[in-house]
């Protein structure tokens, strides 16, 4: 009962909060109409934040307000859920599901381990491999992490006797599961159908800046810059939180009992493998087939239905995707708007005159930094990303950053925002919530880690990118 008292004060001062930026005084160069957007939009964030109601049922009110208010024309709020990002990654979730009801996901992850997990190094570069495996179908930490690495690791921590709860959590288990979890996020910025913030990034980009990165383009920009940290993060967490047991001679003999158990390779295994690779080639070759990357995630789809490795059951029984089309169609939507009404230009102004004065490098770093650990108050990349990477990149652009810099840098630098944190996305609370490791160890692995990734990423990326003649 407390809990929903807590809910319904929570609620009611969103919405006295909506109404007093509704009422206040519309700010040079914005329309009425942007502003009353705003204020809603505000109060849809302060809701996720509040934790006052799911996602998907803040998104559905914010749209029955959106419209009813006719503060956003209808036509342009239900114009998000034909928005051909939502639908990628709806298509590579669904192609996902090929892993799990194949099984191919634990037989590339068993057999990595058993060729090479020979030490507890070696075994979170197996996971890691096997992520950025999954990772260009998989557009989401979540159905990766928890989905598939998580009952591994879990399983493997056991059976090399690292028990949550019985003083032996260091003995492997907390390292195996951090490492995991951060090269989870690190791997999100690695393709572009990796998570699904990186479409949304590069569709709020082109709306705004008017450029357009394939999914070439942005392995390309990530590939030294994401791999380099996915290099480096095992080695730092394994210094700072090292694990007791270094060379491991159960690892391997554990995955090849999994192997044995799983038999030969399937032939719905070989179609999946199959697919997967036509998949990447098609991707990858884009620019010179002009091939949609929506349609090429479509046409994966159809040979696992055509197949009979995925159902129309399978699909239909993804909560989890169905869930997404409910709440980020109106995101995607609001953010080109805001754009048009000027209440992005307005925001951009306010932030400008914060760092007004300084050079562009420093500003750079500043915003940098305040958008990366600013997700000590979210708990969704989605919402962070929403509020904050339009408003931080038009500041720098207008100070004479390249706008594709801007926009790749800022949208990896979400990928890896969760990392802080023990409720920062799903894949870490249900991680942490093992019991492995605690609190304090979490928050201070976390942020020695997205030092790191901030170092590599500002220094290596940025580098790299001059290289390659982006600015």
């Amino acid at each position: 009962m407390q809990g929903r008292n807590k809910k319904i004060i929570y609620s009611i001062l969103i919405v006295l909060a909506v109404a007093v930026i509704w009422f206040l005084p519309v700010p040079t160069g914005v329309k009425a109409a942007g502003w009353h957007t705003f204020a809603i939009f505000v109060g849809f964030i302060l809701g996720c934040l509040l934790n006052v109601a799911p996602l998907a049922i803040l998104a559905i009110i914010m749209m029955a307000v959106l419209t009813i208010s006719q503060a956003m024309p209808a036509m342009m709020v239900y114009a998000g859920f034909g928005n051909s990002a939502v639908w990628l990654i709806m298509f590579a979730f669904f192609v996902a599901i090929g892993f799990r009801t194949t099984r191919l996901g634990f037989r590339i992850a068993y057999y990595l381990i058993y060729r090479f997990g020979h030490s507890s190094l070696a075994l979170s570069y197996v996971l890691t491999i096997c992520d950025v495996i999954m990772a260009p179908f998989v557009p989401n930490t979540n159905a990766r992490g928890a989905g598939v690495l998580y009952p591994i690791t879990m399983s493997l921590s056991k059976s090399l006797g690292s028990e949550p709860d019985d003083g032996t959590q260091n003995k492997i288990g907390s390292y195996l599961l951090l490492t995991s979890f951060h090269q989870n996020l690190i791997a999100g910025s690695l393709f572009l159908t990796a998570m699904a913030t990186n479409p949304l990034a590069i569709s709020m980009g082109k709306s705004v800046f008017h450029i357009s990165i394939s999914w070439l383009d942005w392995f390309k920009y990530t590939s030294v810059p994401s791999i380099l940290a996915l290099i480096i993060v095992p080695l730092v967490i394994y210094f700072i939180h090292k694990p007791e047991l270094k060379k491991i001679p159960n690892a391997q003999s554990f995955a090849k009992q999994e192997l044995d158990k799983m038999g030969k390779i399937s032939l719905k295994e070989g179609i999946m493998v199959a697919v997967f690779v036509l998949m990447i080639i098609l991707w990858a070759t884009t620019q010179f087939t002009n091939l949609d990357n929506t349609s090429i995630a479509l046409l994966g789809l159809a040979i696992l239905i055509v197949t009979g490795i995925i159902g129309l059951d399978d699909i239909l029984a993804e909560k989890k995707v169905w869930n997404i089309f409910l709440w980020l169609p109106p995101l995607m939507a609001i953010t080109p708007y805001l754009a048009q009404t000027g209440v992005i230009e307005w925001f951009k102004n306010i932030m400008a005159n914060s760092v007004k004065g300084m050079s562009l490098t420093l500003a750079f770093i500043i915003l940098a930094l305040v958008y990366l650990y600013i997700h000590y108050f979210f708990t969704s990349v989605l919402v962070h990303m929403q509020a904050l990477y339009i408003p931080f990149a038009t500041v720098l652009v207008s100070l004479g950053a390249n706008p594709t810099m801007v926009i790749m840098m800022f949208a990896m630098l979400t990928c890896i925002s969760p990392s802080t944190t023990h409720y920062g996305t799903g894949t870490a609370s249900i991680y942490f919530a093992t019991g492995y490791v605690t609190q304090k160890e979490w928050w201070r692995v976390g942020f020695i880690v997205s030092l790191t990734e901030f170092l590599i990423f500002m220094v290596i990326g940025l580098g790299w990118w001059k290289l390659l003649g982006m600015f």
